[in-house]
């Protein structure tokens, strides 16, 4: 999370700066999924709200609306949303006309970008060593998305593979770390399955297996997954302050999972604060 903060707004071309990340639970929405994708605080602000898609339903827009409408009713603050679409979708829909009130979204599509040369671009510069910036780490993680002459699922693994083979620890897991918070949205069951075996193998990988983390993700029972956040945390850091596990325990599923994407980037107590 901490680094696709940091550099999506350039990856997808978008002018304004995040500040924070914020919570991507909406607390009393009557709707099936009260979830967003991804929500962020602006130096405005202001709320930037991602969604990725890979459907075009009527409905998904609706959704996004009611998402949108309810922030700005409980924090008063105005909400930018833009859209990620897969190649699959060309021309989604964008505009709500509901009487008095007029939504708009902002559509980016990954048909625009071509897998195949990105893919190509990416191998020969892990095959000479060179190192990878921002927005190729990013280009990898999307990289399923993209327009190819091969179906997703053989990019999805293609791009597993690729991220495997990086010899820099710290980009290596950056990128894995990115496609595991994508795939669960995105990923067919032949490139899960994959990507838990290449993923497995990883020192974030096995710390989540050797604590029991997978089974409580898979499980969702958030009183397993907050125990095994202590676990990591006290892991990392040797000892927690006084109160620290009470604040954990006190969070919300959402903030949880937050907390264990970006658990390898902090730095220090001072920054998981921010969640607390």
């Amino acid at each position: 999370m901490e680094f696709f903060k940091d550099n999506a707004v350039k990856f997808f071309g978008i002018n304004t700066k995040i500040t924070a990340p914020a919570e991507t639970e909406i607390k009393n929405v009557d709707i099936k999924t009260n979830y967003t994708d991804y929500l962020f605080h602006t130096e405005d602000g202001g709320y930037l709200h991602f969604e990725f898609q890979t459907t075009d339903k009527k409905e998904d827009i609706k959704r996004f609306l009611y998402y949108d409408a309810s922030l700005f009713y409980k924090e008063k603050r105005k909400v930018r949303t833009v859209v990620i679409y897969s190649a699959d979708i060309d021309d989604a829909e964008v505009h709500i006309d509901a009487g008095s009130i007029k939504y708009d979204i902002e559509a980016f599509y990954m048909k625009n970008l071509n897998g195949d040369e990105k893919l190509q671009m990416l191998k020969n510069k892990i095959r000479n060593k060179e190192k990878l910036d921002s927005e190729d780490i990013l280009t990898l993680s999307f990289i399923p998305l993209m327009k190819s002459k091969i179906s997703k699922s053989q990019r999805s693994l293609e791009g597993i593979e690729l991220a495997n083979s990086i010899e820099e620890d710290d980009t290596k897991l950056q990128c894995l770390t990115l496609l595991y918070a994508l795939f669960d949205k995105f990923g067919d069951s032949i490139s899960k399955i994959r990507f838990k075996e290449v993923f497995s193998m990883t020192d974030i990988g096995k710390m989540i297996r050797e604590d029991g983390l997978k089974e409580g993700i898979e499980v969702g029972k958030e009183a397993e997954k907050t125990e095994i956040l202590i676990k990591l945390l006290v892991k990392k850091f040797k000892k927690l302050p006084t109160g620290y596990e009470e604040k954990v325990r006190k969070l919300p599923m959402a903030t949880l999972d937050i907390i264990i994407t970006e658990i390898f980037d902090l730095e220090s107590l001072e920054d998981l604060n921010k969640y607390l």
